[in-house]
């Protein structure tokens, strides 16, 4: 994984793991690590978990795989975050829009 991109997922895991309410040992716990094995991936001690390991962290994580990778809307321009926010509001998916609150409760924090 480049620099870059590690630095991105890592953040990523962080952003899903608090806006699940979960801890770093309790997300640990629920794919089966070691206590302290999701601290060492969010900390970059564990460059590049397994694949197997990344589909455990998704499913705990109630995302898909996408979901651990997707890091767009970073360079968007303020039209285009407008139209994705419109297109979220009209969706009836409750589950995703939950989901996607409590991301934005996250980063607000940052």
């Amino acid at each position: 994984m480049s620099r870059d991109l590690g630095v991105s997922f890592r953040r990523q895991l962080a952003r899903l793991r608090e806006a699940e309410g979960l801890t770093q040992p309790k997300l640990s716990e629920m794919i089966g690590a070691g206590p302290q094995y999701v601290g060492h991936v969010e900390t970059g001690r564990i460059k590049t978990p397994s694949w197997e390991r990344m589909k455990k962290l998704a499913k705990a994580l109630n995302v898909s795989m996408s979901d651990l990778f997707f890091f767009e809307g970073v360079d968007d321009s303020l039209e285009q975050l407008r139209a994705k926010v419109h297109r979220l509001a009209e969706t009836n998916d409750v589950k995703q829009l939950r989901r996607y609150y409590r991301l934005m409760l996250v980063s607000r924090e940052e």
